[in-house]
C-alpha cells in the first residue's frame, strides 16, 4: 500500500511540475506582445515671449536711448546713456546723444589703455588694476575703424547698467586671449551688457572666454553677428550668458573647438536667413534650451563632429525651413528632449551620427521623410529612437519594437493553470483516500 502511495504522488507531481511548465512556456510565448513604447515626457520649460525692437541697439547708444527704448521705456533720451565711439582717426564721446568730447587720434584706432588715458574719466572707463579694463559706457567701433581686446589685458568686464555693450557697425572687432565678462553673472531677467557685430562688420573671437552676457532683448543676446557681419570664433568658451551665441541674416562663419555652455537659453542659434556656417567639433552642454538650433530659413551650413550632450531641450533642430544643410559626425547624447529633430525642414543630411540616452533619438515633424537623408547613423538606448521616419537603411538604429507583458493573456493562462492544478490535487486527494479505505 505504501508503494502505491508513492506512485500516485509521484504521477500528481509530475502532473503539476508539467502545468507549471507548460504555463510558463505559454507565458513566455503569448504573454508578451509587440509594443512601442512611448516616449517619456518632453520637459515642460517657460516659454519665452520673443521681444522685438524696431532700432538696434547701436542706434539707440548712439541716439542716448536705452537698447528697449519705444518698447519697455518711453523713446527719450537720457544724459545717463553714454557712448564712446570710434572712427577712423576720431574717438567721439557721447552723453544722451550729444557730443561731449572729441578726440583726434591716429588713423589706428587707440588700445583699451590708451582709451583709458584719453577720456581720463571713471565713469565712462577705467583700469583699476594692471591688465583689467573696466567699461561703463557702450564701446562703439565704427566706420571702418578697428579695436583688438586682448592683452596685455585679460579681463575686460562691462558693467550691469542700461546702455553698456561693445559693439560693432561697419567695423573691425578682435577679442583674443581675453575674459570678457558682465558684473553679473547670473541672469534674473533684466539687462546685462552684450557683444554685437552688424552691418558688415569682422568679429572674431581666439581663445578667449565670454561669460555672464546678454538679456531677453533684440540682437542684445549675448555675443550676436548680424546683417553680414563676418568672423567666428574658436578655442573659446560662451558660459552664463542668455544665448551662448546668437546669428541672424550672416555668411560665411566659422565656429570650431568652442565650448558653449550653461548659458540660460540656447547654445548655438543661426537665425533668419543665415547660410554657409561651420559649426565643427564644438563641444555644446548644459545649455537651457536647445544645444544648437537652426531657424528660420538657415541653409547650406554644416553640423559636425560636435558633442552635444545634456541640454535641457533638444540637442540639435533644424527648424522653419532650415534646410540644405549637412548634420554629421555628431555625438548627440543625454539631452533631456530630442537627440536630431527637423521641424518643418526637409533636404537636409544626417550622417554618421551617434544619438542615444535622449527621449527621442531622430526625430521629423512635419518634415516629409523621403525628402531626408540618413546615412551611417547610430540611434540606441533612447526612450524612443525614431519618429516620423520611413526608412531606416543604412542605419544602426534599435528597434522601437520591444515585447511587453500582455496582462489580460497572463490572466487566461494562469486561471488555466490553477484550475489544472486544483484538479490534480483534488484527484491526489481522492487517490490517497480511496487507498486508505481498503
Amino acid at each position: 500500500m505504501f508503494l502505491a502511495k508513492v506512485r500516485i504522488v509521484g504521477i500528481h507531481l509530475l502532473i503539476l511540475g508539467v502545468v507549471g511548465v507548460s504555463a510558463t512556456a505559454a507565458s513566455l510565448s503569448f504573454g508578451r506582445m509587440p509594443e512601442r513604447p512611448r516616449a517619456r515626457h518632453f520637459p515642460v520649460l517657460p516659454v519665452r515671449i520673443k521681444q522685438g525692437g524696431i532700432v538696434g541697439p547701436i542706434s539707440l547708444a548712439m541716439a542716448g536711448m536705452p537698447a528697449d527704448a519705444g518698447v519697455r521705456s518711453p523713446r527719450r533720451r537720457s544724459a545717463a546713456i553714454h557712448a564712446i565711439v570710434l572712427s577712423p582717426g576720431k574717438v567721439v564721446v557721447r552723453a544722451g546723444g550729444e557730443i561731449v568730447r572729441a578726440f583726434t587720434v591716429p588713423r589706428r584706432s587707440p588700445s583699451l589703455a590708451g582709451l583709458v588715458r584719453l577720456i581720463a574719466n571713471h565713469s565712462w572707463i577705467t583700469q583699476p588694476e594692471p591688465g583689467v579694463i573696466y567699461l561703463r559706457a557702450a564701446l562703439i567701433v565704427t566706420a571702418g575703424a578697428s579695436l583688438t581686446v586682448g592683452r596685455p589685458v585679460t579681463r575686460f568686464v562691462l558693467a550691469n547698467r542700461p546702455g553698456v555693450f561693445l559693439g560693432a557697425d561697419h567695423a573691425a572687432l578682435l577679442i583674443k586671449s581675453v575674459t570678457v565678462e558682465s558684473t553679473t553673472l547670473r541672469y534674473t531677467g533684466s539687462y546685462r551688457p552684450f557683444i554685437l557685430a552688424e552691418r558688415g562688420s569682422h568679429l572674431r573671437i581666439t581663445r578667449a572666454r565670454l561669460i555672464g552676457l546678454g538679456w531677453d532683448w533684440s540682437d542684445s543676446y549675448g555675443v550676436a553677428w548680424k546683417d553680414g557681419a563676418t568672423g567666428g570664433a574658436t578655442r573659446s568658451t560662451f558660459s552664463n550668458n542668455y544665448f551662448g551665441l546668437y546669428m541672424g541674416g550672416v555668411s560665411g562663419l566659422d565656429f570650431t573647438n568652442d565650448t558653449v555652455t550653461n548659458n540660460y537659453f540656447y547654445g548655438f542659434d543661426p537665425h533668419t536667413y543665415s547660410r554657409n556656417l561651420a559649426i565643427r567639433k564644438n563641444t555644446v552642454t548644459g545649455n537651457g534650451r536647445h544645444g544648437i538650433i537652426f531657424s528660420g530659413h538657415v541653409t547650406d551650413s554644416i553640423v559636425a563632429d560636435n558633442t552635444v550632450r545634456g541640454n535641457a531641450a533638444n540637442g540639435i533642430m533644424m527648424d522653419d525651413v532650415s534646410t540644405g544643410n549637412l548634420i554629421q559626425g555628431n555625438i548627440v547624447a543625454g539631452n533631456h528632449g530630442d537627440g536630431i529633430v527637423l521641424a518643418s525642414s526637409p533636404d537636409n543630411r544626417i550622417v554618421g551620427n551617434v544619438v542615444r540616452g535622449n527621449r527621442e533619438g531622430v526625430r521629423l515633424t512635419r518634415t516629409g521623410p523621403r525628402r531626408v537623408r540618413l546615412a551611417g547613423n547610430v540611434v540606441t538606448a533612447n526612450s524612443r529612437n525614431t519618429e516620423g521616419i520611413l526608412n531606416a537603411g543604412g542605419n544602426s538604429i534599435a528597434s522601437d519594437t520591444r515585447l511587453a507583458w500582455n496582462g489580460d493573456c497572463l490572466a487566461v493562462i494562469w486561471t488555466l493553470a490553477g484550475v489544472l492544478v486544483t484538479v490534480a490535487l483534488m484527484s491526489l486527494t481522492f487517490g490517497l483516500r480511496g487507498r486508505d479505505t481498503r
